[in-house]
């Protein structure tokens, strides 16, 4: 063999094994799959990520290891690869194994289309999701997830320098596509339209179904969402020539500057809620396009005011009685709040749970709760009882409770005095965890409350799952209560059923006396509402000696504030 031969062999040699150190510093398992898919060369750690040995590799279709939900975008990747090409590494689940692993592909030229890949469970991208709840027709996240995958990577990003956008799209006409187009061919459509948008994500899962014809992907700032929407539409097409669909589409910029990654992230919470929840046409693709951007400043500047005003307590507390039907005494008052300039409370309120702030405001009225009940005794006067909301949305968030229960441990003699009542409680994803939650405040000597039933925030689910002391049932029943039978028979069912389940139940909104006397003889066991009283900002409450004297004419009688 000639001298320079031998030294091209050599020099050939050596940077092939530099290739495979390269590779095995970077990854766990290499594979090299032929032009079928199949694996024809693998080394690494094969058994614990893809539970099989080396040599029971060989032959086996890649595809086939691969989770199902993860399975459509990895195979879209690879057969849309062309020779000389690498993709983004995206994060995909193991089906044998339940790993999750990130996966590298290239395809270098001449070598008789064959695919290399690297495998690595050590080094996960930032923006993967481990949440399992994926909408079954697409395989991407469902609102929720993406929500919360978006404004963790948000966090990420801050610290990486990564500059991410996100791009919200709307498919118009899916349903005249629908009517034109077989069940199987849409089902095909749904699978690959899921591909694509999580091919061009951030980690190649970052990409989520906001509702049922709107959808967001969080994006590399170099990506124009205008390859989105052509790719989305050239498949409409090819399922459904003549039917097939227009996409609107807008991109925001999520590099927030100075501006705290905090408040940026509880705005683009605000803002993919107004866009998934708008029916109207008040948040159209294209005033999103127009000024989306400067509405997430705007929300931010509303974000940070409010913030400080929960911080600094400026607003004021209001109390409503809560009357036992029976003898018409005061069993409770419920907390509510009042905010300078008019502005409205429910609101206000509504506000800081889209936009994730409303544990801040929870967690204030809380505290000024138990601060002007500590100032009874030192009036000499008797300590009422208070019921102080708690969205669903702060009880999924354990800081939250664990902050809840410092603060009812800085006032040991008045947190007897509190109870808690549930809102919003369709937010709450984790109901088993819930459920303890609330079981651990009432073991504390706290009463919980579920607010609304028979309202969208609090279905017969939620009775089911989460032990309650008492159901507030929706106004919108007692309002028309006398006039509509339906509403009475509603009504009636549900005092009827929270009785055999032993839990009390709190009728909203009552006004006359009439309705008083029904709900009473329906068997509800208290009631709301003006004709007991309006929200008020003192009250009179009775001095400790005077209760004295009527606790003891009243032998036997339940006190009104117990």
């Amino acid at each position: 063999m000639p001298v320079t031969q031998s030294k091209t062999i050599d020099t050939l040699r050596g940077d092939r094994e530099r290739f495979v150190a390269f590779s095995f510093a970077a990854a766990d398992l290499l594979l090299e799959l032929d032009d079928q898919g199949k694996i024809c060369f693998a080394s690494g750690a094969a058994k614990g990520i893809l539970g099989k040995d080396l040599p029971d590799l060989d032959g086996m279709a890649f595809a086939d290891l691969l989770d199902p939900q993860d399975r459509r975008v990895i195979t879209y990747l690879l057969e849309n690869m062309k020779e000389g090409e690498r993709i983004s590494p995206v994060s995909a689940r193991m089906q044998n194994t339940n790993t999750m692993a990130v996966i590298g592909a290239c395809s270098l030229p001449r070598v008789n289309g064959h695919i290399y890949l690297t495998l690595n469970v050590t080094g996960l991208p930032a923006a993967q999701s481990v949440a399992v709840h994926r909408d079954t027709e697409t395989g991407l996240l469902t609102n929720n997830d993406f929500v919360q995958l978006a404004t963790d990577q948000l966090n990420i990003a801050a610290e990486t320098g990564q500059e991410l956008e996100l791009t919200l799209l709307e498919l118009s006409n899916l349903g005249d596509m629908s009517k034109h187009t077989s069940e199987s061919d849409m089902e095909e459509f749904f699978n690959k339209m899921g591909a694509v948008l999580r091919s061009y994500s951030l980690g190649g899962d970052s990409a989520g179904r906001l509702d049922g014809d709107k959808y967001g992907v969080l994006h590399n700032k170099s990506l124009d969402h205008t390859v989105l929407q052509e790719k989305v539409e050239t498949l409409s097409n090819e399922v459904a020539p003549g039917h097939g669909l227009k996409t609107d589409a807008s991109t925001i910029d999520l590099e927030k500057g100075k501006l705290s990654q905090e408040n940026a992230t509880h705005a683009l919470m605000f803002v993919i809620n107004s866009f998934v929840n708008d029916t109207g046409g008040g948040f159209s693709m294209s005033s999103l396009a127009e000024g989306l951007q400067g509405r997430m400043e705007t929300t931010l500047n509303r974000i940070s005011s409010l913030k400080n005003v929960f911080k600094r307590h400026q607003f004021s507390l209001v109390y409503q009685p809560i009357v036992n039907l029976l003898d018409e005494t005061t069993h409770h008052y419920e907390v509510l709040c009042r905010f300078k300039d008019g502005e409205s409370p429910y609101e206000t309120v509504t506000f800081a749970e889209e936009v994730g702030i409303i544990r801040d405001l929870d967690l204030a009225v809380t505290k000024k709760t138990l601060e002007a009940l500590s100032e009874y005794p030192r009036q000499g006067r008797l300590v009422p009882h208070v019921a102080v909301n708690i969205s669903g949305h702060s009880l999924e968030s354990d800081d939250f409770v664990d902050t809840l229960y410092t603060l009812l441990g800085d006032y040991p003699n008045f947190r007897k005095y509190l109870s808690l009542e549930v809102t919003e409680s369709s937010q709450i994803r984790d109901l088993v965890r819930a459920n303890r939650v609330i079981q651990q405040f009432r073991k504390n000597g706290i009463e919980v409350s579920l607010d609304d039933l028979g309202a969208g925030a609090a279905s017969f689910q939620y009775i089911q799952a989460l032990d309650v002391d008492n159901i507030k049932i929706d106004g919108a029943y007692v309002r028309d209560v006398l006039h509509e039978e339906k509403d009475a028979a509603i009504l009636k069912c549900m005092a009827r059923l929270c009785r055999d389940l032993k839990i009390g139940t709190i009728a909203e909104m009552v006004e006359t006396r009439d309705q008083f006397q029904l709900l009473k003889r329906m068997g509800v066991d208290y009631g709301q509402g003006w004709f007991f009283g309006k929200p008020q900002a003192v009250l009179d409450m009775p001095f400790k000696k005077r209760q004295i004297s009527l606790n003891m004419k009243r032998k036997g009688v339940q006190s009104e504030w117990n």
